[in-house]
């Protein structure tokens, strides 16, 4: 039976039903991994998705702003798991409210054509060659950029629509002059404070600590005890500057380089016109005749000054009389300068000389010889350069030492340096937080805290911190992140735990007395209290000695009736103060404000309610996030 079996199946018919069968379940296999509904979008804004592209894009157009913003200091800020998550939530909450002023212009009916749309992007400078819009260039940026045509002009559209929304918003607010002068009003407004302070350390023996209370703050606050990653390293650095220091030239050096550099020292002539110019760009007898007859009125012994004055077409230096800045070769038109440069003596006079930009009659000033500085003048200068110039040689040559040797024996510094004349420098540990130059330089950071680097223990491959400065680094000692022990940090949590409970204390009392200051005044109870009753008169708004919390909560308060407030704050040390307002001095505001701050008014009030808009559409609005799938596309 098996026999026949196995004939049957090497027929043609079982094969192509074999073949159909196997087509069969490789299309639904492929049609359901196909059709697998895969969750690519990071957030969705009253039904309409964010995707994880767009997403993709904002954020690495975020991040290439801030690698030119920050430079070298972005490496560091990258590496910052923290910063970059907090760093990718912004990008989203921007995404968002771009989606709800979208779909706020699109209710409001607002719109944008397409010519609009084609203006916008002809007139943007990354699309123009000599100040053309070329379409090979406006493809090729799109390109990189990773986008098509069509999917740019929806942007396009996008962010044209919510600046006709912004405009309509932020455009249309103003600011008076009597809004300006009664926030001066409030801005200058002074008032006399009187307060008790419940000082915090006051109760600290007052208070009863258990085993208990300690593990309690211990667990809820296990993120103040975890320790940061520490490494020890040892390293050479080689610098040009350092080897400078060590070199010398002598008087014989000194006088070959000056002798062989002669052009550097030497100040080429220098000369200083006036000029009478009738404008006229092509060659006019007319033109010329009127200059040639100012000319002869020069000649004649007229005033050159005056005349400029009134007769140049160039205002600017007619006002100075004609007079020129200092010339040198190459500053001005070519016939204007062979005619200026012609002039032998102060006080010469040009014929009439034709330039691209009219007819000239020109007088020499003023001249200055061309001069060359003395050996003596230029010595420490020459002696400096030729000190820079051997140790950059020396540096060069030693640098590609160090990156021999320091590669070929890779577990130790101790060939590299011998081979250079070098030290190597050891470091106790130390975190990132605590690294000083020039392991603090972002390169070497990323390097020493890379975790194959600490794995592997070898030196590093040679790293340039600057122009003619570079270093070799390999960590010797390394310990771990980890979360410290309450028996190792027990006297830190006790100290803590006594504040906290010393605070509380301190508040407890605040609280107590200010039930009865609230029907018999603050002064009535410091005195049975036996405690201090502080005043701080005329009082401003902004600055000064008094604690920040008590001046905020005194212009926080209402202005004193009969029966002044009483009210409690307590303070970033943990002390607590009851807080009476004894007098409100208003300022008398009667300067008509300027228009700059006018202006200026009326941007802070249009920033601020735009940001209420978008706040009030937020809360409104039916929004998810899932930030988690941009990042598994990124650890992908």
């Amino acid at each position: 039976m098996l026999e026949k079996i196995r004939e049957g199946s090497q027929g043609i018919i079982a094969k192509s039903i074999l073949g159909l069968v196997i087509l069969t379940f490789a299309l639904a296999g492929v049609g359901s991994y196909l059709n697998t509904p895969a969750d690519t979008h990071v957030a969705e804004v009253n039904g309409e998705k964010i995707s994880r592209e767009d997403f993709e894009q904002a954020f690495q157009n975020g991040r290439a702003r801030m690698q030119q913003q920050f430079g070298e200091m972005y490496a560091a800020l990258a590496a910052d798991s923290n910063y970059m998550n907090n760093f990718r939530s912004e990008v989203l909450e921007s995404l968002i409210d771009q989606a709800l002023q979208k779909q706020l212009a699109v209710s409001l009916g607002l719109r944008v054509s397409d010519e609009q749309i084609r203006d916008a992007i002809r007139n943007m400078t990354e699309f123009q060659v000599d100040g053309q819009f070329n379409n090979d260039r406006y493809i090729a940026l799109l390109r990189q950029a990773g986008y098509q045509p069509e999917q740019f002009r929806e942007l396009i559209r996008e962010q044209l629509s919510r600046n006709q929304l912004m405009i309509g918003l932020v455009g249309s607010e103003f600011a008076t002059a009597k809004e300006m002068q009664a926030l001066m009003k409030l801005q200058q407004q002074q008032r006399d404070i009187s307060y008790i302070r419940f000082k915090a350390a006051d109760y600290a023996d007052s208070v009863s600590i258990n085993d208990q209370m300690l593990q309690d703050y211990y667990t809820m606050n296990l993120s103040q005890f975890e320790t940061e990653q520490k490494v020890a390293v040892e390293y050479i650095e080689i610098s040009a500057s350092a080897l400078a220091s060590d070199e010398q030239a002598t008087a014989e050096e000194i006088e070959a380089y000056y002798q062989a550099n002669k052009s550097r020292y030497v100040r080429e002539e220098r000369r200083q016109v006036a000029h009478i110019m009738l404008e006229s760009e092509e060659d006019s007898a007319d033109v010329q005749q009127q200059a040639q007859a100012i000319l002869a009125e020069v000649e004649g012994g007229a005033d050159f000054a005056e005349l400029a004055k009134a007769k140049s077409a160039d205002t600017f230096s007619a006002e100075n009389g004609g007079v020129l800045d200092w010339l040198a070769p190459g500053d001005m038109d070519e016939n204007f300068e062979q005619a200026a440069f012609a002039l032998k003596q102060v006080g010469d006079v040009s014929g009439v000389v034709k330039s691209a930009y009219g007819y000239h009659i020109i007088k020499l000033v003023a001249l200055e010889p061309e001069q060359i500085q003395p050996l003596a003048e230029v010595s420490a200068d020459i002696a400096e350069r030729i000190k820079q110039d051997r140790a950059s040689a020396a540096y060069y040559e030693l640098q590609q030492r160090l990156a021999e040797v320091s590669f070929e024996v890779p577990d130790s510094l101790e060939d590299a340096a011998e081979a250079t004349g070098q030290k190597v420098i050891s470091t106790p540990l130390f975190s990132r937080n605590e690294a000083t130059e020039p392991l603090s330089a972002p390169a070497v950071m990323n390097k020493l805290f890379d975790a194959t680097f600490i794995q592997d223990g070898l030196n590093s491959e040679l790293i340039e911190l600057g122009k003619e400065q570079a270093i070799v680094v390999r960590v010797t000692e390394h310990e771990p992140a980890r979360t410290q022990s309450l028996d190792e940090v027990k006297a830190q949590v006790e100290a803590s735990v006594r504040a906290e409970q010393s605070a509380l204390l301190a508040k407890q009392q605040a609280e107590k007395v200010l039930a009865d200051a609230t029907d018999t005044g603050l002064a009535q109870q410091a005195e049975q209290l036996n405690a201090k009753l502080e005043q701080s008169p005329d009082t401003p708004r902004f600055g000064g000695t008094l604690d920040a919390e008590i001046r905020a909560k005194a212009f926080a308060m209402p202005r004193p009736q009969d029966k002044p407030a009483v009210k409690m704050v307590t303070l970033a040390n943990g002390d607590a103060a009851l807080v009476t307002v004894l007098a409100v001095k208003d300022a008398d505001v009667t300067v008509a404000p300027a228009a700059a701050q006018l202006e200026r008014l009326a941007e802070q009030q249009a920033e601020l309610a735009f940001k209420a808009v978008i706040a009030a559409l937020k809360a409104k609005a039916d929004i998810s996030r899932n930030l988690r799938a941009a990042q598994a596309e990124e650890a992908l």
